[in-house]
């Protein structure tokens, strides 16, 4: 090896799972084959970068903006605070949330600024498309388009995102209908740009979602997975292949609450990746894998509120199925509504049985218990400084030390005590 500065040292091999040593950009080092990892993805996703603008490929259906608002936009980002004030509020969006300020200063180059009047249609259901927007100001309205009416599926408002899906490659056509409710502004930023933007930044969060989002592109094309799918086992194919139809998809990200304990909810949701924790009383209950259903006790049952609180504990791809949907869908496949019926009154007594055990305990610790306990039992609700032992002890010496009078035999009267006469 060459005569290196004394501050740096020459690259050896490393002892470790899977470590490999490698020469970074900038400075030489030593990382993980993890990190080994993120270095060719950056790399794969310049070479596509490149690749695109060679062939001249194009952001599909992105929304045409005029050059004089493009050039008065860069302008003022130009301006040091302005652009610090855009970077603070992506970072309060879920996609930017965990990320790197470099890669969300990378963003900043490359959104652009639309916006769009009341009751204009920002895109809608089937419309092909590979860009996001995020909005900044005024509300868009969501809606599932069926064959006999549209249902509402929630608005959007500042900090919100659409059009995720595209921007990750996961589907190439929108699953819904966004309409501007008020004046609004969003921010477009484009697939193409948000694969730059990773590539800029070196955002290894960033990098992750979007790598675990296009592997996801599989799942939504896999029909057969879907019916595989251990919370279908049992029910008529074309019945699952109904509620995939009619579903829509959508991503959850890292830390986003799905459903809030106690909260009113018409939306049931089927978990196809990823994984997402329970909360009970805000305590963690359990986490669970892909292949689950959530949320079905407010779909089934007249009781619209959550029972419990569910969050993504990673980037997870869900298929959301609307209440008003999944009963019309029932009603033409009477054979699945039975086993949905069944499964609902099993889930809902098991969820009645665990509140009334919660509740019981909490009036035994604040009132009493209403049944003797042992002594073990009493011991451990009140720990050592208790002492049964010793206070049963004490009981015992005192009993042993009172002496009782003899009682007289059955039919025989005691001696009797004479009474002083009364005063006159």
């Amino acid at each position: 090896l060459p005569v290196l500065p004394r501050c740096i040292t020459p690259p050896q091999p490393r002892a470790g799972r899977g470590a490999m040593a490698f020469v970074d950009d900038d400075e030489f080092g030593f990382g993980s084959e993890e990190d080994f990892n993120e270095k060719a993805e950056l790399a794969e996703l310049k070479e596509k970068r490149r690749m695109s603008i060679e062939q001249g490929l194009k952001p599909i259906n992105l929304p045409s903006v005029s050059g004089e608002r493009v050039k008065i936009w860069k302008e003022s980002m130009t301006n040091p605070k302005v652009r610090m004030q855009l970077v603070r509020l992506l970072q309060k969006t879920l996609i930017f949330a965990d990320s790197s300020e470099s890669f969300r200063k990378a963003v900043v180059d490359f959104v652009v600024p639309v916006e769009y009047w009341p009751g204009q249609v920002i895109f809608a259901h089937g419309d092909p498309g590979d860009w996001m927007g995020i909005v900044i100001s005024g509300r868009l309205e969501r809606k599932l388009q069926r064959q006999n009416k549209d249902i509402h599926i929630g608005d959007v408002g500042p900090g919100g995102i659409i059009g995720d899906l595209g921007v990750f490659g996961i589907t190439p056509t929108r699953s819904f209908t966004v309409t501007s409710l008020t004046k609004s502004a969003v921010l477009v930023l484009s697939k193409q740009d948000y694969e730059e933007a990773i590539a800029i930044g070196k955002c290894a969060y960033s990098l992750s979602l979007y790598h675990d989002g296009s592997h996801m592109f599989n799942l939504m094309a896999d029909m057969q997975s879907f019916l595989d799918l251990r919370c279908f086992q049992g029910l008529d194919h074309d019945f699952v292949l109904e509620l995939r139809e009619n579903s829509e998809p959508r991503l959850g990200f890292p830390n986003q609450t799905l459903m809030k304990e106690n909260h009113f909810g018409d939306e049931m949701y089927i978990l196809r990746a990823g994984a997402v924790k329970i909360w009970k009383n805000e305590k963690f209950v359990v986490q669970l894998p892909a292949g689950v259903v959530l949320g079905e006790l407010a779909v089934l049952g007249s009781d619209k509120r959550r029972t419990a609180t569910v969050t993504c504990s990673t980037l997870c791809l869900i298929r959301a199925l609307h209440a008003d949907v999944f009963h019309e869908i029932l009603e033409r496949f009477p054979a699945a509504k039975r086993v949905f019926d069944h499964a609902y009154v099993a889930r809902l007594v098991s969820v009645e049985v665990n509140n009334a055990k919660e509740e019981m305990a909490f009036f035994n610790g604040f009132y009493g218990s209403a049944q003797p306990k042992s002594s073990q039992e009493m011991q451990n609700l009140f720990g050592s400084t208790l002492k049964i032992e010793d206070k049963r002890a004490a009981v015992n010496n005192r009993t042993s030390a009172v002496k009782l009078p003899a009682l007289p035999p059955r039919g025989t009267k005691g001696p009797t005590t004479a009474l002083p006469p009364a005063p006159r």
